[in-house]
């Protein structure tokens, strides 16, 4: 049975390694990202919108179910680290997927019906609640994912160069926003970084590489 549930998780994770990649790289090719200044509502009337978002979406519940399979296949050697990176990380992958959810499905209406909803300076972006909402929801993110990290290279079992890479990625994606006109360089180095980590540990779990 847990033979069983492993395998399905390497076969998750390496879904979800490839998804994002093709995500985030089609967002950059096929987004006017560069131009984006004062507003969302540049990017979200594009035509792309809305196939890629809900590949990120895809990648992302992937990514959070994937990580089911990642913790039973270290459980005999596993760690506090792990174990609570796994109770945190997938409380933030929650909170992310909700973002990305709502980018996804709501932000065209708003777009269609009054595009200063999506502006920077608009009631959306400056509200008291939404963008510490977004910070939480990353800092999460972001925590849990470290610690997944350091409890893969505390543990020995997978790749421990992929738990540096997950420990490095996952911050960089998830906070990603707060390094300004950086933010795409960073966060290209997130999602490649998490996505190559994701990729390598589901070979692992399938048996295709040895750990």
């Amino acid at each position: 049975m847990v033979d069983d549930f492993v395998l399905i998780g390497g076969y998750i994770n390496v879904l979800a390694g490839l998804t994002l990649l093709v995500y985030w790289y089609a967002f950059a090719l096929f987004m006017p990202y560069g131009q984006l200044s004062t507003t969302l509502a540049l990017l979200v009337r594009n035509r792309n919108w809305s196939w890629i978002n809900t590949l990120g979406v895809f990648g992302a519940l992937m990514g959070l179910l994937g990580q089911a399979g990642i913790y039973m296949f270290q459980l005999a050697n596993t760690n506090l680290y792990a174990s609570l990176g796994f109770y945190i990380a997938s409380a933030g992958t929650t909170l992310l997927i909700g973002t990305m959810l709502w980018e996804t499905v709501l932000w065209p209406i708003l777009q269609q019906h009054d595009e200063a909803l999506l502006s920077f300076t608009g009631p959306i972006y400056q509200s008291k609640v939404f963008l510490p909402f977004f910070i939480v929801a990353g800092l999460v993110y972001s925590l849990g994912y470290v610690l997944v990290g350091v409890g893969i290279v505390e543990a020995g079992v997978l790749p421990r160069t992929a738990g540096i890479f997950i420990a490095i990625g996952a911050p960089s994606f998830g906070l990603g926003l707060m390094f300004g006109k950086f933010q795409v360089y960073v966060r290209s180095l997130g999602v490649t970084l998490m996505s190559v980590a994701l990729i390598w540990m589901g070979f692992v779990l399938l048996g295709v590489f040895g750990a």
